[in-house]
């Protein structure tokens, strides 16, 4: 989010309206004794494995008010690896895209208005969107970040309870996502994401497996990634395969929507003759549906890393720029194999580091996995 000037005219209007808005104050001991029947959570922010590291603040929440419904207020691209979390009741989509279709804006607000939430809880870090949604909910109590560091001076005027949001360049993802809330007594000793795939997921991922002639106890690589700089080079993806296609595993090769680019280099260099499956773009939560069913997984740092994480998947993750000591799942499962250096590259600082990871580092160590499970080693 940008930093507004002070005397623009959107910081204005937003102080304003936060004035106008605000909720009756509370402080952090009235907060944990309140027994709220419904409590609104609204983590608005679009990466998915940021969600993933939130799952722990889910539970925390959970802990703090067990009898409470819990209904949480996310984007769509978070949905579908918190619809199957046991700490939430009910997850509304709230896509941004609504602005341009005021029909269906209107319609969401009246339903998370219908819940008649008591409480409402901007989870992780301050966003206007987030705080706009929290408000108009109804809820009494309104909870949230501290919004200086993102440039805003109105969380002050608004919330019932600001919580902290400074950032901890050194703290691991999850603490940092719990860390609003443990300021105030929220929190839980279990700080293990938690991704659980539903029903239909597992079923959809059963058909999927049948049509590519999969059975469990199979090898997954996902070679892309969200962000071009953590992509390690197809061409060292197809040699991993390759040495893969001469061993008894079947292989699966999963692909975001993104990743187009790099599965047409993946299938130019491994060629004809490959044994390697190739998935179709699948939805999140089927994708999380069938690593439940795989031995080993081989990613960059990207979204399904942490996705993996979750589900315990015995996984090497390999970092460039990102450092795993903040973005590596949690648990010996999730093994991590940096680049040793960076070489120059024109693109800009964050390029030139996962040309450096070697072929043989990355077998080795992915070898060395322990098996899930069924299924004879390599």
């Amino acid at each position: 989010m940008g930093r507004p000037g002070k005397r623009s005219f959107r910081y204005l209007l937003a102080t304003a309206i936060a004035r106008l808005a605000r909720r009756p104050p509370l402080v952090a001991a009235d907060l944990r004794r309140l027994r709220p029947g419904v409590i609104l959570l609204v983590r608005q922010h679009s990466q998915l494995g940021d969600m993933v590291c939130t799952t722990p603040a889910l539970r925390a929440i959970r802990e703090t008010w067990p009898d409470a419904t819990i209904v949480l207020v996310t984007a769509p691209v978070n949905v579908e690896v918190v619809q199957g979390n046991p700490h939430v009741d009910q997850v509304l989509t709230y896509d941004k895209r609504h602005w341009r279709r005021p029909a269906r804006h209107a319609a969401l607000l009246r339903r998370i208005r219908g819940l008649r939430p008591e409480l409402a809880l901007v989870l992780t870090s301050f966003s206007v969107t987030s705080a706009a949604i929290a408000l108009v909910s109804g809820a009494r109590w309104v909870v949230g970040p501290d919004s200086l560091p993102w440039g805003w001076d109105v969380s002050r005027h608004l919330f019932s309870l600001e919580l902290p949001s400074q950032v901890f360049p050194d703290r691991h993802a999850v603490a940092h996502a719990l860390a609003p809330l443990s300021s105030v007594g929220i929190t839980t000793d279990d700080m293990a994401p938690v991704v659980i795939p539903t029903a239909q997921e597992q079923a959809r991922a059963d058909v999927v497996m049948a049509e590519l002639d999969l059975a469990p106890g199979f090898l997954v690589l996902h070679p892309g990634a969200g962000k071009m700089q953590n992509v390690w080079p197809a061409a060292n993806f197809a040699a991993i395969i390759r040495d893969l296609d001469a061993g008894p595993r079947q292989i699966l090769v999963l692909q975001g929507p993104a990743d187009m680019a790099v599965i047409r280099e993946l299938v130019t260099a491994l060629g004809p003759g490959s044994a390697a499956r190739m998935a179709p773009v699948l939805p999140m939560g089927v994708v999380a549906a069938l690593l439940t069913r795989a031995d080993r997984f081989l990613c960059n740092d990207t979204g399904v890393m942490h996705v993996a994480g979750a589900l315990g998947v015995p996984t090497l993750a390999l970092f460039g720029p990102t450092d795993p000591r903040l973005w590596k799942p949690p648990g010996t499962h999730v093994q991590a194999l940096s680049s040793p250096h960076r070489s120059r590259d024109s693109r800009g600082p964050e390029f030139g580091w996962m040309e450096n990871i070697t072929v043989d580092e990355v077998a080795r160590k992915w070898a060395g996995l322990p098996d899930r499970a069924v299924g004879a080693k390599d």
